[in-house]
């Protein structure tokens, strides 16, 4: 029997090393650095929120603008009805004329005097006539400049500017969470790609060393050493691991589809060349909150808003203070418009103040505080459900970091059981159920090492991304021994 492993334990050797050089023909690593680049450039997310300053910076560009004149162009056609003219009776005219003549010419009253009669004379001939002036036609067309800049307006250009700087720095902080949030689910999606092909790679090699037994099984029944009931046992076994392994293979093709989607990018075969790592010691619990506090983007986020909904109700108040602005005209062209009755150039002050308009600024300054107040109850909560999180990410850390130390020491004794069970039954001192069983332990050990390192780098990467900081997890990465099994 010893013959018949040593001979099928070759032939499977051989075969895995011709599959692994084949896959390694076909597929490249990719390393945490080129996974984090290709992330920068192409994932949609990252994209959109960078797009989504630069629209916060022309948001507020144009909330300067009102610090700056507004300079406008206005002109039409008009048509009147009628002609506009200045018409007068020259009868009443003429009387008063005849009437102040004596006193507007000193020194001839007794002459004037005598020629009244006369005039009272014509001007009773001429009393029913009427005296018309035109003044403008009936088409007039014009042309105008005219330039508005405010003066005073109560602050609310001040508080403005301040609600533009604050929207752009929220757009920058939701920019730096959009990228923490998309390089913690890469790493996620990495390090799952990366677990998924190790379970794969176990999982080849325990069906290649249960087809190995059921082979020498087979040969061992022929010859009259086992019984059937223990060659059922081994045929079970291979068909569990052939189950098992093309479970495998479809949680690989599974993982790489979701790496690519975060990604933003298609790669084929990819395989991760990241190792699971656990670091000397657990992050301090209250230097994780004062980093939270300090440096997460949602908190700052929120923050911003505080701010905007504070200079909000500085602006309600401030319509309580009438507005002031300078303006001036300048006509370009005009038809039809004598100058005597428009001006070409006009310059002015302006001012607008609304005294009552039903209460409309009191009720926006009263909801505008309760939004206020309402904002400062969600950053709070927002920072206990940060540091709360924390917490069990760092939880999930210590029970990864206690299950690797434990699990390393079950793969040493899972190794030896299995080699003294091969021993053993070589010389026919054991069933092949011993076999399977120990070689199932192993296998099960094997597995549980590399979920136990999966759950703690993943859990580091969200526990960094809280405090903006998952850039530090490469170089944590590149400074940290990985976990091995031997």
């Amino acid at each position: 029997m010893a013959v018949l492993l040593n001979t099928a334990s070759g032939y499977a050797q051989s075969t895995l090393q011709a599959a692994t050089e084949a896959d390694r023909e076909e597929t490249y690593t990719l390393t945490l650095e080129e996974a984090v680049s290709i992330l920068q450039q192409h994932n949609n997310a990252i994209k959109i929120s960078r797009n989504t300053v630069e629209a916060a910076r022309a948001r507020r560009q144009q909330l300067q603008s009102a610090w700056y004149p507004t300079i406008m162009a206005a002109g039409g056609y008009m048509h009147f009805s009628n002609d506009i003219s200045a018409d007068a009776n020259v009868g009443e005219l003429s009387q008063g004329i005849a009437a102040n003549l004596p006193e507007s010419i000193k020194g001839l009253e007794q002459i004037i005097s005598q020629l009244i009669p006369q005039f009272q004379q014509i001007i009773t001939s001429i009393g029913s006539s009427t005296l018309s002036v035109p003044l403008i036609e009936q088409d007039v067309t014009t042309f105008d400049a005219v330039a508005l800049w405010p003066l005073i307006t109560g602050g609310k250009r001040i508080w403005a500017g301040r609600i533009g700087k604050e929207l752009e720095e929220s757009a920058r902080h939701l920019e730096t969470l959009t990228s923490n949030a998309q390089m913690a689910l890469m790493l996620n999606a990495y390090y799952t790609l990366k677990l998924s092909r190790k379970a794969e790679q176990m999982q080849q090699e325990n069906l290649q060393y249960m087809n190995r037994l059921h082979h020498n099984a087979s040969r061992l029944m022929q010859e009259g050493f086992i019984n059937k009931a223990e060659y059922l046992v081994v045929q079970v076994a291979a068909d569990e691991a052939s189950r098992e392994y093309e479970s495998a293979l479809q949680n690989t093709r599974t993982a790489a589809d979701a790496l690519n989607a975060i990604l933003g990018k298609r790669l084929k075969d990819a395989i991760p060349q990241g190792n699971f790592f656990v670091l000397d010691s657990l992050p301090d619990i209250n230097t994780l909150y004062g980093r939270i506090l300090q440096h997460n983007p949602q908190l700052k986020i929120l923050q911003s808003q505080e701010e905007i909904l504070e200079n909000k109700v500085k602006i309600a108040k401030s319509n309580y203070i009438p507005n002031f602005a300078l303006f001036a005209k300048q006509n370009l062209y005009s038809r039809n418009i004598p100058k005597n009755l428009m001006p070409r150039t006009t310059i002015g002050v302006a001012m607008q103040w609304e005294i009552f308009n039903g209460f409309a600024r009191e009720k926006e300054i009263k909801a505008g505080k309760l939004e206020l107040e309402e904002m400062e109850y969600t950053s709070a909560q927002a920072g206990n459900d940060l540091l709360t999180a924390a917490q069990a990410l760092r939880g999930k850390m210590s029970d990864a970091s206690h299950s690797i130390r434990t699990l390393q020491k079950t793969i040493l004794l899972a190794k030896e059981l299995l080699r003294e069970r091969e021993k053993s039954f070589a010389e026919g001192m054991c069933t092949s159920t011993d076999i399977v069983a120990a070689r199932t332990a192993l296998t099960r050990a094997q597995t549980a090492l590399e979920m136990a390192g999966w759950q703690y780098c993943t859990s580091l990467a969200a526990l960094l991304a809280l405090s903006s900081e998952t850039d530090e997890f490469i170089r944590l990465h590149n400074a940290s021994a990985p976990i091995t099994g031997n």
